[in-house]
């Protein structure tokens, strides 16, 4: 007989499953219905506990439920809540205030809406409004969203057919740094031969800007600096402008507060969201020079856009992260996972990428000719790191990475437990 407990989990499972949407595909254990969550682990409602390595879906950069957080967001619930985007509040002036120090000095002033899509849909309108042009490129591989405008400088063909419509034409790709599966040959003889005709596919499309995570999410790809140093003289010869898309990578994910640092960047605009509320509610920026924000009209703003608490938990999230040095930590701890993924010496593990905790591992059948390990192995091993606690998400151009983005606050002990349940897994899928 059943414990009141598990009557009740089973009866909020049940709910979950007749009332609400989830239009994803599921891989086996999902959803989790979490109960409790704290630092890096979280507990589901049947009291079984997981690390999870998504960070609850690459947010909470701090760590789960930060107290610091916590009495931030308490503190402003008792001041102001929400007003118009119109107005203004203590705690979203405050935080605008940070994030301009913090970021380069190409940017200027944070315009506040409520998701990373979102906030890469202004960074479109005040490209286009600046340059009077109306053609975007994007990179290769490149995720910037998935609301009708952001699709369209999404290369996922998987996720452009979500729009249910044929996309724009206005909108091109041009080739990323995929290092490890470079066709050109080994990075010592690198002279970026992938960049060998970008110049004239720019000027015969002639783009108000290129919008790029500068270190791509799905698969971890960290080009290397003299790769950005040719695009971006490439793109100031001809005026095109930089957006900088640090949604993902930004406030301490790839061990610097934003990832154009690594490569001395100075984006035109520069956009961020995930982790910005601190896990409390939803917040994102969009932020460019004085001279580009005079001529920007935005039409009107966003409802939620923001939100007092969410600004208020935002501030002390970057305060806890710098207090704590969070961000050294994650420059470290990327080290350590890299080098101890890879000792590993598993067969299926063909390359380990992180920048800080940004990254993850890349499967693949043969070490020598690299080939991709099939989807349906990959999905076998996420379902058995599941089955072992652990929270992870598929990635990659070719759907074989396992994606591993933790807290900041994540430790060597943490990723040893993740990576001795791999080490049990990858030949238990070999052996059958």
């Amino acid at each position: 007989m059943k414990s009141p407990a598990e009557t009740a989990a089973d009866a909020i499972e049940a709910a979950d499953s007749q009332y609400v949407m989830r239009p994803w595909t599921h891989p086996e254990g999902e959803p989790v219905i979490v109960a409790k969550a704290r630092g890096c682990v979280v507990t589901d409602i049947h009291g079984k506990e997981y690390l999870d390595l998504t960070a609850g879906y690459f947010v909470n950069n701090a760590g789960h439920c930060h107290p610091r957080i916590i009495e931030a967001a308490t503190r402003q619930l008792g001041e102001v809540l929400q007003v118009s985007g119109k107005h203004g509040t203590v705690a979203a002036i405050r935080l605008a205030e940070k994030l301009m120090k913090l970021a380069p000095k190409s940017v200027n002033k944070a315009f506040f809406s409520t998701g990373g899509s979102e906030a890469n849909e202004f960074a479109l309108k005040i490209a286009r409004q600046y340059k009077k042009l109306p053609n975007i490129a994007y990179l290769e591989n490149g995720y910037h969203g998935l609301s009708l405008g952001s699709l369209e400088v999404t290369a996922s063909e998987k996720y452009r057919e979500s729009a249910g419509k044929p996309l724009g034409t206005d909108n091109f790709a041009i080739p990323t740094a995929y290092c490890y599966r470079c066709k050109f040959g080994p990075n010592t003889t690198c002279k970026v031969e992938c960049l060998d005709g970008v110049e004239a596919k720019l000027d015969a499309k002639r783009p108000a800007a290129i919008i790029a995570e500068v270190i791509q999410a799905v698969g971890g790809l960290a080009p290397p600096v003299k790769w950005w140093d040719r695009l971006d003289r490439i793109r100031k010869a001809r005026g095109i402008l930089l957006i900088a898309d640090e949604i993902q990578t930004g406030l301490g994910r790839t061990g610097k507060m934003f990832a154009v640092e690594h490569y001395g960047l100075q984006p035109e605009i520069l956009t961020g969201g995930k982790g910005l509320s601190g896990g409390v509610g939803s917040l994102a920026m969009t932020a460019a020079s004085d001279e580009m924000c005079e001529k920007f009209f935005g039409g009107t703003t966003p409802t939620s856009g923001g939100n007092a608490v969410s600004a208020a938990a935002g501030l002390a999230m970057i305060e806890t992260i710098i207090d704590e040095k969070l961000v050294d930590n994650a420059a470290r701890m990327g080290r350590y996972f890299t080098e101890a993924a890879f000792a590993l010496d598993d067969p299926w593990i063909g390359d380990v990428r992180f920048t800080g905790l940004l990254g993850g591992i890349e499967l693949v059948r043969d070490r020598q000719t690299k080939e991709p390990l099939g989807k349906a192995e990959v999905a076998k091993v996420k379902d058995l790191l599941h089955r072992g606690g652990m929270l992870i998400t598929i990635s990659g151009l070719y759907g074989n990475c396992l994606r591993l983005q933790p807290p900041l606050s994540v430790t060597s002990a943490q990723i040893d437990q993740f990576l001795a349940v791999l080490r049990k897994t990858l030949p238990a899928i070999r052996q059958g």
